[in-house]
């Protein structure tokens, strides 16, 4: 059995693992029903929501709006803050204005500016986008900045020894080099911004996961928290192997050295 075969069936044992574990406790009597459900009643949960929906609208809705809110964000974060973040990695001068003011931004936690984005932007789709796009926008730009300056001065001298110009020096030299930290920032800003489609939802949504999770524990429908919960994991894990299957093909050089 090759490696990459053996450590998918160890995956699959693990997760199997975890539903029997589960599954165990909330048959125990340890833990009440009521606070954690078996499997077969999430199953029979994920199944009349699929029929009946939630809140007047239907699981596909809910689960569509999370991930446009999310993606938009997303995108919005990378088609501005990768080319500004390899900007200013490029100037040393606007790497020094810049630099400081996301260092003090970055570590608040974007919860704490959910009002203000409600008060300017109202509480539409604008305030949950701006406040994802926000927190992936910082990652973004400091790691592409961050790759960008870090690429090594001796690739930049043979590249100029040869007589790369100035944009051929960019383009063949200094994006390929740092593109291991573009890669590392965009994967850690999707991470960022599905984690905080919850947090985004607070502000006045009325479908999404995160609104299922919040309305449904304030009426103790656990079972329906549980289900968001769920929903949020596996869109979430699929989502990473997506970027990580994205990412292998873009430094396909990586591990072969």
């Amino acid at each position: 059995m090759r490696k990459s075969s053996y450590l998918n069936f160890v995956s699959a044992l693990s997760i199997l693992g975890f539903i029997a574990l589960w599954w165990l406790l909330a048959n125990s009597g340890w833990v009440r029903p009521e606070f954690l459900p078996s499997p077969p009643k999430l199953v029979e949960t994920f199944a009349e929501l699929l029929d009946k929906g939630y809140g007047g609208s239907p699981l596909e809705k809910h689960v569509g709006m999370s991930v446009m809110r999310a993606i938009t964000g997303f995108l919005l974060a990378v088609l501005i803050g990768v080319p500004f973040g390899i900007l200013i990695g490029r100037n040393d001068v606007a790497y020094a204005i810049v630099a400081p003011i996301i260092g003090f931004l970055r570590p608040i936690p974007p919860i704490a500016f959910a009002t203000l984005f409600v008060f300017y932007f109202g509480i539409g789709e604008s305030s949950k986008i701006g406040l994802i796009f926000m927190a992936a926008f910082w990652y973004v730009v400091l790691n592409c900045s961050d790759g960008v300056r870090a690429v090594p001065l001796t690739l930049i001298r043979a590249g100029q020894s040869i007589g790369l110009s100035s944009s051929q020096l960019f383009f063949r030299v200094i994006i390929p080099a740092a593109m291991p930290a573009i890669m590392t920032a965009l994967r850690a800003a999707s991470s960022i911004s599905w984690t905080l489609v919850v947090a985004s939802e607070l502000l006045g949504a009325q479908a999404g996961l995160g609104f299922i999770i919040l309305d449904s524990a304030q009426y103790f429908n656990v079972p329906a928290t549980f289900i968001g919960i769920v929903l949020i994991g596996i869109i979430g894990l699929v989502w990473e192997l997506l970027l990580s299957g994205i990412q292998r093909r873009v430094l396909h050089w990586q591990g072969q050295l």
